[in-house]
């Protein structure tokens, strides 16, 4: 293949156009190699938001998280986010705790009726539940 100088040209430019600090490599305060960027938008890298989630919800709520998505014990990791939704009462319990992980931004709410409410996590709640990247596009998947 026969390159071309103005392309070539064109993508030097387009990389010196890019922020600088977006590809650096910098430490956290957990001690974990980050990206500047992700220090720079968040604060922190993307497990210690990951663990400040976590430890925000009750540890309830994380396994009614967990069961929404079929992580649990006794089942194939490779089989996790074989299910997306989780249906609570108007009210009770799990609706406060599917309330609280609302909230935290780990799932959403979806149909409701007079009597019962369904929940689907988010990509995030996905994240927190310990779904991998296969396990998170089922999940995902309508």
């Amino acid at each position: 293949m026969i390159t071309n100088p103005a392309q070539t040209i064109r993508h030097h430019l387009a990389n010196q156009a890019a922020p600088a600090y977006s590809l650096i490599r910098k430490v956290c305060a957990c001690g974990k190699a980050s990206t500047a960027k992700q220090l720079a938008q968040h604060g922190k890298c993307a497990t210690c938001a990951l663990a400040a989630v976590r430890a925000a919800i009750m540890p309830g709520d994380f396994a009614k998280l967990q069961h929404m998505l079929g992580a649990v014990q006794g089942k194939r990791k490779n089989r996790w986010g074989y299910r997306n939704y989780y249906c609570a009462n108007i009210s009770g319990a799990a609706r406060e705790a599917m309330q609280r992980l609302a909230d935290a931004g780990l799932v959403i709410a979806g149909h409701e009726s007079e009597t019962q409410a369904y929940f689907h996590a988010t990509r995030l709640g996905c994240k927190a539940a310990g779904l991998d990247a296969a396990g998170i596009k089922r999940a995902m998947e309508d």
